[in-house]
């Protein structure tokens, strides 16, 4: 089996590997980076399955989805931006599944197992976000420049560690600043990170 990973973060990468080899141990497995170099990857071999990130490179969220299903490869969306017209888009490309990173492991480890069955899969993050949507505004987050830049670095996969030695500054500094968010927001941290995706990628 052959399967192409599409992800430009690391640890990402490295946790689907982990779960792609403990579900089909002999998969011969290939990453990219980039949206270039996965769709190089797909014009010159034939793989069975494609999980993809949509963030990559402005405007070309769905290009790997797009020429996987070119390619009559199954293709499974593993995104933090979930919203209904990014849904409603992986719909129209028939990909087998749709997983947010918000939601827990099971979810791709369930997607990963399950591809050859699956047609339009749903974690339950995206759907119960598709259900609880509603017309009323989301309160805006309290949060700062360099609050915000700590937010986006999360998202991404970077740890508390990671994030003071990319900004800078201290461990215990970067802990101090992620209890303020929450406090003034009252609120959770995942919760928190909802909100601000939700902002920033409205439906």
């Amino acid at each position: 089996m052959k399967i192409l990973i599409a992800e430009d973060q690391p640890p990402i990468i490295i946790t689907l590997e982990k779960i792609i080899k403990d579900i089909y141990p002999n998969a011969v497995v290939s990453t990219s980076l980039t949206t270039a170099k996965a769709i190089s990857y797909l014009k010159k071999k034939k793989f069975d399955l494609v999980i993809s990130d949509l963030d990559f490179e402005e405007g070309k969220r769905f290009t790997v989805a797009d020429e996987a299903k070119k390619n009559d490869t199954p293709c499974i969306i593993y995104s933090l931006y979930y919203n209904k017209t990014l849904t409603d888009k992986a719909n129209e490309l028939m990909v087998a599944g749709f997983v947010c990173k918000l939601g827990q492991l099971d979810h791709i480890i369930y997607a990963i197992q399950n591809f050859k069955n699956l047609d339009n899969y749903r974690c339950p993050v995206t759907l119960k976000k598709q259900k609880t949507t509603s017309s009323k505004p989301m309160k805006r987050l309290k949060i700062g420049d360099r609050e915000e830049e700590m937010l986006r670095l999360i998202i991404s996969g970077k740890t508390q560690k990671e994030i003071s030695e990319t900004m800078g500054i201290t461990i215990n500094t970067v802990r101090s600043n992620f209890r303020d968010i929450i406090k003034k927001n009252n609120s959770t941290l995942p919760q928190i990170i909802r909100n601000y995706l939700d902002w920033n990628n409205p439906k």
